[in-house]
């Protein structure tokens, strides 16, 4: 029909030239007529038996289609099922009956059906891959449609799963201090020990299918396939902590740090999986020891044990020489940038006025990049000393100077923190910089790409304590800390060890007695540590809103829309460990309109900086937290609870 106009376009233009050849010549006239008259009867004629052969193939295409139709929904592999809005069934195929392995489920509901409908429920309009009734199948759930898909999918779940007896995965073993361990021992004694640890740990190769080779006499090599990795971390590496649980009890101090690493990737380099294990390993180490690191290339790391306390036995050998190192690394740069965490602490400020004036003996220039509207009021008491105050400018630098200071050749130097989303020095560590790093947190996988040094020691109280120890490595400078310096690196070691109760060790008095020594001024530490009563009040009522949960766990909140800073916080944790049957405490409070912070502390017995990392955060084992942006207290605790819960499944 779209066709008509032309149709009728052509009739009346040949009518026309018909009526003028009857006025021309009346003979051609009647033969063009009579043409006309024959093309309109062929062409009734033919329209109607085309019309009528149309219908016929219609007629025959809907009666194929209404079998295909059928045939498709009754017979198709795809699994397929509706439900109404109270999730009965109102109607299955075929494939669904089979697969439910019923046939009268019509106006049952789901739950009634089979509890894994529960889980599919949950789902979204992807596909998902689960186990139903016994089989995998590859399962979506279009709640918009009210209709439940299942594809099988046995056989290419066969296949992922003996591609994992290929896949290889390389690891190191690490036999924690095993120098030291072994030096109170005779010949006989360390053969002894040494035969009984091989046989422990080749039981244990033999039982996951591990090929464990000795390269050194404390490390070892690691081969074995994905699917055996899989199973090992199902026991969450339980036998190196129970083995280390044993030989404890022997007071014989043995752990075992691990790094481990394999690719996803259809083709990889040997050698690169073996540097990925290296960086495992060493990752385990700088975050203390005693503790397995698993990654590939293309996830997140995942942690096991580090669920106790070690003593490090720091040397001043490594101190030195890290000294060295870091006098070295000043003098080839330009200038040198040093940089705190956020929301800055006592033991972040000390230790970065500790570094500068390691940096300005060197004949350095150097600033200290702050953010003045984070700072606490112990902090603004401290930088308002006279003998400061009158050079604070020329020592502090704020972000919108920044970027005039740099150079292709500055250095920045990281203090108590290395992860570069905590930094001061966040949007710089991306540039290419080269970065030292001195902390005394357990390292995180989070971790600046140009570092050139890094000195790490989980071991220690403080940063300051570290920093500390350079200047009593230093030679010839008996003047080289004034009193002011002194006074702020004993301050930070005193918040940090919370008056030297926790995290004390016997090089952290050390360290305080050098101090006190250059002239650290306890009274007017004192002084500037002293609280606000609106500041008591706060922590009071912190305190007074604690909440025990799974019997252990005391977690406090704070008021929805009061800003409360990270010492008040922190203190709060502290003193709810006091309370009975309590071996953690938390307390989620507003760090600042946007932000959400949690303050984690624990006796020894649960490891809170594996909670706190499960949330973006860090810390140590029994002194951790966490910042989270745009969410309410309620939900943080939310957040927190579930953590707790899973960690403890």
């Amino acid at each position: 029909m779209s066709y008509s106009w032309q149709i009728y376009s052509v009739t009346a233009i040949y009518l026309c030239i018909t009526i003028i050849a009857f006025v021309m010549k009346w003979e051609i006239g009647i033969l063009l007529l009579v043409l006309f008259a024959l093309i309109l009867c062929l062409m009734v004629y033919n329209i109607n038996r085309f019309l009528f052969s149309v219908n016929v193939v219609a007629s025959k295409l809907v009666m194929n289609l209404d079998s295909i139709k059928e045939d498709v929904f009754n017979h198709n592999p795809m699994g397929i099922l509706m439900y109404d809005d109270e999730h009965r069934v109102i109607w299955g195929n075929h494939s669904a009956l089979s697969i439910i392995n019923k046939n009268d489920i019509v106006g049952k509901k789901l739950d009634q059906i089979s509890d894994e409908f529960e889980t599919v429920l949950g789902f979204d309009a992807d596909w998902h891959i689960m186990q139903f009734a016994g089989k995998m199948y590859k399962i979506a759930h279009k709640p918009s449609l009210k209709a439940i898909y299942w594809i099988d999918f046995e056989k290419e779940h066969e296949i992922i799963v003996n591609k994992k007896y290929n896949q290889l995965v390389f690891g190191y073993l690490l036999i924690d201090d095993y120098d030291e361990l072994v030096q109170s021992l005779n010949d006989q004694e360390v053969a002894d020990f040494d035969a009984t640890l091989v046989t422990r740990l080749n039981g244990w190769a033999q039982t996951f299918d591990v090929y464990l080779k000795r390269i050194e006499d404390d490390k070892y090599l690691m081969l074995l396939n994905k699917i055996g990795l899989e199973h090992i971390e199902a026991s969450e590496f339980k036998f190196f902590s129970e083995l280390r649980d044993e030989y404890h009890s022997k007071n014989t101090p043995l752990s075992f740090s691990i790094g481990i690493a394999y690719d996803n990737a259809e083709q990889f380099h040997i050698s690169d999986l073996a540097k990925e294990a290296q960086l495992n390993l060493d990752l385990a180490l700088g975050r203390g020891g005693d503790q397995i690191v698993v990654k590939s290339s293309d996830e997140s790391a995942r942690f096991y044990g580090g669920e106790t306390q070690l003593q490090g036995n720091r040397t001043n050998t490594r101190s030195k020489l890290v000294y060295q190192a870091l006098t070295n690394q000043i003098k080839q740069a330009s200038n040198i940038l040093i940089a705190g965490h956020i929301y800055p602490d006592m033991d972040s400020i000390g230790s970065a006025l500790g570094i500068y004036k390691i940096v300005t003996e060197q004949r350095k220039t150097a600033k200290i990049i702050v953010n003045e509207a984070q700072f606490n009021s112990d902090i603004q008491q401290l930088l308002s000393s006279p003998q400061i105050s009158y050079n604070v400018k020329n020592i502090f630098l704020n972000h919108d100077s920044v970027r005039e200071y740099m150079t292709s050749k500055t250095l920045i130097i990281l203090v108590d923190h290395h992860r570069p989303s905590l930094s001061e020095a966040k949007e710089l560590l991306v540039k290419g910089y080269n970065t030292v790093i001195i902390d005394h947190h357990r390292r995180s996988e989070d971790f600046p790409a140009q570092t050139v040094l890094t000195y790490i020691e989980p071991y220690a109280s403080s940063t300051g304590e570290l920093v500390t120890e350079f200047f009593m490595n230093m030679r010839n400078t008996i003047e080289s800390l004034n009193h002011f310096e002194a006074t702020a690196l004993l301050a930070g070691i005193i918040v940090d060890t919370n008056n030297f109760s926790h995290r004390t060790g016997s090089r952290t008095f050390d360290a305080a007695s050098y101090l006190k020594g250059r002239g650290a001024d306890t009274e007017q530490i004192q002084r500037i540590l002293k609280e606000d009563l609106a500041l008591v009040k706060k922590r009071n009522q912190l305190i007074e809103q604690t909440e025990i949960v799974f019997n252990e766990y005391a977690v406090s909140c704070g008021i929805e829309d009061q800003v409360i800073d990270n010492i008040t916080a922190a203190q709060a944790a502290d003193n709810m460990l006091n309370l009975k049957n309590v071996e953690a405490s938390f307390v989620i409070y507003r760090r600042s309109p946007e932000t959400i912070a949690i303050s984690a502390r624990s006796i020894g017995k649960i490891n809170v900086q594996k909670i706190m990392e499960t949330l973006g955060g860090g810390g140590h084992l029994s002194n951790a937290a966490t910042q989270i942006n745009n969410v309410t207290v309620e939900e943080a605790k939310n957040l927190l609870l579930t953590k707790i819960e899973n960690r403890r499944d």
